[in-house]
């Protein structure tokens, strides 16, 4: 970026001091009782993130209580209500799926439901009209080393991420590259990340989007960081990030979203209108008071129904899994 100096009646270029707008964000899917874990891990080193809840899942839920307990300090964003694969699913019960999550994550919290992310990132154009009629304003996508503004399409901001929580190697950087024609962002991998190690290359995105703008977008599931013993590799990542972005805002996903559309020009709501636009350069920190305050000791299981609680334990075990690691894999 450069600027225009005028000395003695002189037009001069010199570099910009102002340093490029970058927002960074987290956000945690399947609704799993680890996320309560992530969550004071995030309070810990004072960022944000939104929490992708189902009703049930596979791999455990939280219970109605947990779930209050977490929308006291972050963002609560819809999942489904039983973790359907909308692609897997009819028209009409992914339509189902998607309103009635919205109804009861509301219901649950008290709440406006901003967010929704499909289960294991798979969508259709279809699913994003039945999202855009049930009420929600953005789509959190999957993809590995976005890190350009969020994307319009029609009136639903798109949010797409940059790094997974998660170990992977370089074929699954090129599969998600390949079916989301996203060439840009494994581009941006190999040549500016350089590794497969996901703590080094969060630390090598991180200060890419610091140099040059854009939104740095931290994902996970919390039952993967168990299974998988990652939980000192994200703390870890968690303070780097923490270092390294005084004066740069963490927002929730909803936060980004919202300070996207106050930009955009969606015209009439169609989704063929797409219009990208620049986030607006008037960031501002969480207020103190919204941070996550509940002392929360190991979570415990519950069913994958509602309410069950009979089955809780202390931990989660490692041998359950719900498919292919990480959702990336759609």
């Amino acid at each position: 970026m450069t600027e225009i100096a005028v000395i003695n009646g002189r037009r001069f270029r010199q570099p910009s001091l102002k340093r490029p707008e970058t927002y960074v964000t987290t956000s945690w899917d399947d609704g799993n009782p680890s996320d309560l874990r992530v969550a004071e891990l995030l309070d810990k080193h004072g960022l944000r993130g939104t929490f992708y809840v189902p009703m049930s899942a596979e791999t455990g839920s939280l219970t109605t209580r947990q779930i209050r307990e977490l929308s006291s300090g972050f963002e609560i964003g819809a999942h489904t209500i039983h973790h359907v694969i909308l692609t897997r699913a009819t028209k009409a019960q992914a339509g189902r799926e998607i309103a009635d999550s919205k109804s009861w994550l509301e219901d649950t919290i008290g709440r406006p439901c901003r967010m929704f992310c499909p289960p294991t990132g798979a969508f259709s154009r279809t699913h994003l009209e039945l999202i855009r009629r049930a009420g929600f304003i953005g789509v959190r996508t999957v993809e590995f080393g976005a890190l350009d503004p969020e994307r319009m399409l029609g009136s639903l901001v798109m949010m797409p991420t940059t790094v997974q929580a998660y170990p992977h190697g370089w074929a699954a950087f090129a599969r998600n590259a390949m079916k989301r024609m996203a060439f840009v962002n494994l581009w941006r991998i190999v040549v500016h990340g350089r590794t497969t190690d996901w703590p080094k290359l969060a630390q090598r995105m991180l200060h890419y989007a610091l140099d040059n703008g854009g939104v740095f977008h931290l994902w996970g599931h919390s039952w993967e960081l168990d299974e998988a013993n990652q939980w000192k590799r994200l703390d870890d990542v968690l303070q780097i990030m923490k270092e390294a972005i005084a004066g740069v805002p963490s927002l929730e996903n909803g936060e980004i979203a919202e300070r996207f559309l106050t930009v955009s020009s969606p015209g009439d709501g169609s989704l063929s209108d797409e219009s990208p636009t620049a986030i607006p350069a008037t960031p501002q920190d969480a207020p103190a008071d919204s941070r996550f305050s509940l002392k929360v000791s190991s979570p415990r299981r519950s069913s994958s129904r509602r309410g069950n609680a009979a089955g809780r334990a202390r931990s989660l075990q490692s041998s359950r899994r719900h498919g292919p690691a990480g959702e990336s894999h759609d």
